[in-house]
């Protein structure tokens, strides 16, 4: 019999990881043998009769499923594991280290750590975010994982709606945000006005969940830090203030590419 108990990020059975429409989620979970349909019967108060509440075996991995689903995790996120995860460096280690056990209740819930990683394509950036993501939802917490570019393409989209994408508003109710690829895939270089005002507005609208003390950010980018401050948000002072005190000093990936060489395969 399954322990619904011991099921955790790393151990989730491979099988039951399911895409929806490239969006990691999981086959429905079946209710356990000790409830009825995620509920059982409890006494009442002396004098009164019987209460259902929510099965305590089943229902809390179901809630941590439905933070999974709701966090937008690349499908293929369901590959990456911590236990299969190569450090890049030691500060690595300890930065992100430090994310992970506030994830899992072993620092201050009231702290709420930032790590900013920067570095070439390929090195393990990315990876990283899915499994702090899958961490974060298993742990109880809810995470978001957003690229950068493709939260633009949903910004610019939107305003073709009645309702224009709010950032400030994606960011209620979030525990943790993986926010990959700042600057765009690659590194981007080539922003317009209108997509650096959106890039200032992001960073304001993080420092004050992170300043309340509601949410905790990992970010990457291909852009070194200078870049990052002097061409994508034009050397605005209050952004540098911002970045730095919620990331500190940025964690440069220096790994080779992780990914499978696109030499000799027609590309190059």
């Amino acid at each position: 019999m399954v322990n619904y108990r011991e099921i955790n990020a790393e151990n989730f059975p491979a099988s039951e990881w399911v895409s929806s429409s490239g969006i990691l989620t999981t086959t429905p979970l079946p209710y356990c043998d000790e409830c009825e349909q995620g509920w059982i019967s409890v006494e009442g108060e002396p004098g009164q009769a019987r209460i259902a509440k929510r099965c305590p075996t089943c229902h809390p991995l179901r809630q941590k499923l439905k933070h999974l689903e709701r966090a937008r995790l690349p499908f293929v996120a369901h590959k990456h594991l911590l236990s299969d995860y190569e450090w890049d460096t030691p500060e690595q280690a300890e930065r992100v280290g430090a994310v992970l056990d506030w994830l899992h209740g072993k620092t201050d819930p009231i702290d709420r750590p930032c790590v900013m990683m920067y570095g070439k394509p390929g090195n393990g950036k990315s990876y990283m975010l899915h499994v702090l993501g899958k961490h974060a939802c298993f742990a109880g917490k809810r995470a978001l994982f957003l690229t950068h570019e493709g939260y633009m393409l949903d910004l610019r989209a939107s305003f073709n709606r009645d309702k224009r994408i709010d950032f400030h508003e994606m960011l209620e109710r979030v525990d943790l945000l993986c926010l990959d690829e700042l600057g765009g895939m690659g590194g981007g270089g080539h922003w317009s006005a209108w997509y650096k005002a959106q890039v200032l507005e992001m960073i304001s609208a993080m420092y004050d969940r992170w300043s309340a003390k509601k949410l905790s950010i990992v970010m990457t980018s291909n852009l070194v830090p200078k870049q990052i401050l002097d061409d994508l948000c034009d050397r605005n002072t209050a952004a540098e203030s911002r970045l730095a005190q919620m990331f500190g000093r940025p964690v440069r990936m220096v790994g080779p590419d992780r990914r499978a060489s696109s030499s000799g395969n027609g590309w190059r």
